[in-house]
């Protein structure tokens, strides 16, 4: 699985930067703020709750969007959970005419949770189909385009110190995750985007942890040559409880 996993990466790093004297490359700097509940209330079944705004213009200085997630987990038997929720993104577009974009975005995501003598590792498989306001002479329509976007992550968290995933211990997270549009009136952007992040874990209690890293977010555009390349700080906070 590791090995077909990198050598994924490896054709579509190769497929970003091949012919990249003809790409027209934007930079930006965003923050993330992100806060995801999960809880558990029987052996089956949960909810999953996720709240986060991001910030944009030199990292903070504006805002650039919302977005609000509800949903429901159910557990295996297994370290699997299967995970439906809907998210609503509220995008905040500045110019001449400032104007908020909605997109409805349901979701279904197959997560899988496994762990080593040193280290936890998790995977996750989401297909998403969004429901995005379309946008004409510089204002909002009452129209949605509708396209599938799939997504793979895979996170291995390292413990750094010598009491692991307990109040007060650290731990390395690294990730990366790709993402890949298809529909009808996806042109050009086949290839969504990667993200790869890096960053720690300090543990509150076991059941609350504190993250804050980096990401990397290099995406094409919805034009021929034309990507964004952003450099996101990132601050989160994991809230689970077991009723």
């Amino acid at each position: 699985m590791s090995i077909k996993y990198y050598i994924l990466s490896l054709f579509i790093l190769c497929s970003i930067f091949s012919n990249a004297q003809t790409r027209q490359v934007q930079y930006g700097q965003q923050t993330w703020l992100d806060y995801l509940n999960q809880n558990r209330y029987s052996k089956r079944w949960g909810s999953w709750i996720d709240l986060q705004l991001k910030l944009t213009d030199n990292y903070f200085n504006s805002v650039l969007a919302t977005e609000t997630t509800l949903g429901a987990t159910y557990y295996t038997k297994k370290k699997i959970r299967i995970i439906g929720s809907l998210t609503y993104v509220d995008q905040i577009n500045k110019g001449n005419n400032t104007y908020h974009i909605a997109e409805y975005r349901p979701w279904q995501m197959i997560q899988l949770n496994t762990q080593s003598r040193h280290s936890k590792f998790l995977q996750w498989l989401r297909l998403e189909e969004r429901f995005k306001q379309t946008v004409s002479n510089n204002a909002p329509t009452s129209n949605f385009d509708f396209t599938y976007r799939l997504r793979y992550q895979f996170l291995s968290q390292i413990p750094l110190t010598t009491h692991p995933y307990q109040k007060g211990s650290l731990s390395l997270v690294l990730s990366d995750e790709i993402y890949i549009n298809y529909g009808k009136s996806i042109v050009y952007n086949t290839f969504d985007q990667n993200r790869i992040s890096a960053g720690f874990f300090y543990y509150l209690n076991k059941d609350n942890i504190f993250q804050f890293g980096y990401t990397n977010v290099y995406q094409h555009l919805n034009a021929k040559n034309k990507y964004s390349n952003l450099d996101v700080l990132r601050v989160s906070i994991f809230n689970n409880i077991n009723f």
